[in-house]
Order: structure tokens, then sequence, then C-alpha cells
């Protein structure tokens, strides 16, 4: 996976996510996450710290799964489709450096949105290391106790409001930086892109099956 093409990959996380918008079967969604567990394994990635990550999409997805309930889709579905979406989009950007994937999407898409982009990538690694930060002092003061749940969400929500806080002041100082430096729109991005090679039959496979075991299904 490392030594695919960036487009390879792009390509198969737009087909599994393709998948996933029109399939409402279980077993695509076992399938693919099968098939993505798999190539992270085989990319010698630490799995388990990877899918931390998509951690995040299954809090979301299933407070939104429980207020959904008695809609058209079962909350499992929900759920699936989430993290199918979020595990794709892990291996892609785990696998792939980030100056090739926006330095492929310059050229299709408006730089305005590639700088949004790039802002929100670098902004993202910036915020989590404080709000663990954040977490591993409320820790160390005695904040978290296992069999007090109120007043661990208590805490939560503080933490949440503190890191929209955070995201907020950090996206005016940043905005402001880059008036000072000269920013009058697009940010450079310099890649060396891969070549297309064997190595990304496995990228467009993974894409290609999980794509059309949607539409048969």
């Amino acid at each position: 996976m490392h030594r695919a093409s960036a487009l390879s990959k792009v390509l198969m996380v737009a087909l599994i996510i393709s998948a996933v918008v029109i399939s409402i079967d279980i077993p695509v969604f076992l399938v693919a996450l099968t098939f993505l567990i798999v190539a992270l394994l085989i990319s010698d990635l630490p799995v388990l710290r990877v899918l931390v990550f998509a951690g995040y999409a299954l809090v979301f997805s299933l407070i939104f799964a429980i207020s959904s309930v008695g809609g058209t889709l079962s909350p499992v579905i929900i759920i699936l489709k989430a993290v199918t979406a979020a595990v794709s989009l892990l291996l892609l950007i785990t696998t792939t450096p980030y100056p090739q994937i926006f330095g492929l999407f310059q050229k299709v898409l408006p730089m305005i949105l590639i700088d949004a982009m790039l802002v929100t990538y670098r902004s993202f690694f910036i915020i989590i290391e404080q709000i663990s930060r954040l977490l591993t002092a409320i820790r160390v003061r005695g904040g978290y106790s296992p069999v007090k749940i109120a007043r661990n969400l208590n805490t939560m929500g503080r933490i949440l409001g503190h890191g929209f806080i955070h995201a907020w002041e950090l996206s005016e100082n940043m905005q402001n930086a880059m008036y000072v430096r000269g920013y009058r729109g697009g940010l450079p991005v310099s890649s060396i892109a891969r070549p297309v090679s064997r190595y990304d039959l496995l990228p467009l496979f993974i894409g290609a099956t999980v794509f059309i075991l949607a539409v048969v299904r």
C-alpha cells in the first residue's frame, strides 16, 4: 500500500465511499472492513492505534443512530457506514504522504478548497495533541473516576467546550499569520507523485470489489 500511487488509493476510497452510500447490507460493510484491516496489517501499521481514530466516527455515528431510531435505516447500518468510510480514509492518509494527496486534488479542485483542506489537516493534529494533554492533566489531578459517570460527563463537556474555543482561537491566529505573511490565496504544494505500477492493483482491487458487491447486492 505504501508503494501504490496516490491516484489508485484515492480511487479506492472513492469507490468504497460510493459503496457505503448506496448499500444497506451489513455483509458489504463487513467485507469492506475486512479488506481495509488486512491492508493495514500488510502495510506494517499499528492497526489498533490507527483504528482509535475511527472511534471518533463511531461515537458521532452512535449519537446519530440513537437519535434516528425508528427511521428507515437501522442503527447498526448507520454505524457501519460511518466506520467503514472512516477506516478507508485512515488507510489513505496513513500510507500516503499528504503532499501527494493534496498535489493530486490541486489539479481538480478550486485552490481555496485545497487551502482549507491543508489548514484543516494541520490544525486537526494540533487540536488532538492539546486535548490529549488536557486529558492527561485531568487524570493526574483526579478529575476522572471510573465510577462517577455524571462527573465524567460534566468533565468531558468542559473538555469539548475548551477544545472548541481553542480551535476557534487557533483558526483566527492562523488566518492573521497567513495574511501578515502575504497570503493572497494558493498555498504551495509540491510533491513527487509515485508512478503507476503493479502495486496499484491492490487498492484498485479492494475498491472495485467492494463497489461491485454493493451494486450487485
